[in-house]
């Protein structure tokens, strides 16, 4: 039988586990209900059976159930009515419009990947940006095969939602007479714009989305610049607004990091854009003697003396990534086709930066981040 010492310390001790668990419970409804707190609110059973198969497009003709109420919209508006949306075969804008005719039903297809980044990087190269949209218009004119060519197809400039002009092809039909959706529906089966969308993603196959040079020789010959990096072949540009002097790729997260160092695979080191080959050596090393100064965004330390980034705040470590950890910009269709600033620089403490009031931005909205990954990982 247990002793009356033996029962009070076993009591105090399932006393001191109940009020162990009662506050691990009590950290945990406190971790869920912040967590909870940042997600989306579901509202409804549509929102559970819907809400990720949802598109701008569906959500359009949701709010405007028939053509008639678009067109009163657009009227309010302005005249003009447009929805930007993405699906598995392009990036596409329609819009509903008025001209001297009458409203008209346009659709708009805009290049992505590759041709797309080639497009941005040649208007930021360019000497005379206003010259450059016409430059552009004509070249994605000639980049369309004439078995292709169709006389109501037109290269269009639509309003951006950046500084970036918007530019792709489009075509536009009479909107008298549509009243359903499923009028627009049969009138698009007939547009000549949709044999294009193969065209608008490049001619890359599998994961290689890499342009030919015949594709950087044509915008060439329209008087853009289009320069391709000679290590992976991304488009590049060192006129970027956050990057000034470094070159640069537009559409991704990697920014002034070459492909050829993220492929390797066994080293952790990131080599930068080149635009001659004969430039493309393997990544060198930090001698441990740099001065080394703190990121005042991701807290990592940084130096300018890197021998394969000279003058550009860059990790000082086996890393050697001259990009911050900073969170990036989220945005929604018609807001992300636009962007150009994918990634940001290291900023030392106490200085500034081009990207400063897009840092700002970014770290308000937290689109993605770049993780710093075990080498394991890499």
């Amino acid at each position: 039988m247990m002793g009356k010492r033996a029962q009070q310390k076993r009591a105090a001790k399932h006393a001191k586990q109940a009020k162990q668990r009662k506050a691990a419970a009590s950290r945990s409804a406190a971790t869920f209900a912040a967590v909870a707190a940042g997600l989306p609110q579901v509202t409804s059973m549509d929102d559970i059976l819907f809400g990720p198969m949802a598109t701008p497009w569906g959500d359009f003709i949701d709010s405007y159930t028939t053509v008639d109420e678009a067109v009163a919209a657009a009227e309010k508006a302005g005249g003009v009515l447009s929805c930007f949306s993405f699906d598995d075969s392009g990036e596409y804008e329609r819009t509903l419009c008025q001209d001297a005719d009458g409203w008209r039903y346009e659709v708009a297809l805009y290049p992505r990947q590759a041709l797309r980044e080639l497009v941005k990087t040649s208007w930021l190269d360019a000497d005379d940006q206003d010259q450059a949209v016409q430059q552009l218009r004509n070249a994605l004119a000639a980049y369309v095969p004439e078995t292709l060519r169709h006389p109501g197809l037109k290269v269009v400039c639509r309003p951006s939602t950046t500084s970036v002009p918007r530019i792709g092809w489009a075509q536009s039909v009479p909107a008298s007479g549509m009243r359903t959706w499923e009028d627009v529906d049969l009138a698009e089966n007939e547009m000549a714009l949709f044999d294009l969308a193969p065209l608008a993603d490049g001619p890359g196959n599998g994961l290689d989305f890499t342009l030919p040079e015949e594709t950087f020789a044509l915008f060439r010959a329209h008087g853009l610049s289009a320069r391709a990096c000679a290590g992976c072949g991304a488009p590049v540009t060192d006129r970027h607004p956050h990057w000034p002097g470094v070159l640069v790729s537009v559409e991704s997260e990697y920014g002034p990091v070459c492909g050829r160092s993220r492929l390797g695979g066994e080293s952790l080191q990131r080599v930068g854009h080149v635009l001659d080959a004969a430039h493309a050596r393997p990544a060198g090393k930090l001698t441990g003697k740099e001065q080394k100064v703190q990121c005042q965004h991701c807290d990592v330390h940084i130096t300018e003396h890197h021998p394969d980034w000279p003058g550009v705040w860059t990790e000082a470590s086996k890393y050697n990534r001259p990009t911050c950890a900073v969170t990036g910009s989220g945005a929604d269709d018609a807001t992300e086709h636009d962007l150009i600033d994918c990634v940001y620089p290291h900023v030392p403490v106490g200085a500034d930066s081009p990207a400063a009031e897009a840092i700002i931005a970014a770290k308000k909205v937290g689109y993605f981040l770049q993780p710093r990954l075990p080498a394991w990982a890499q």
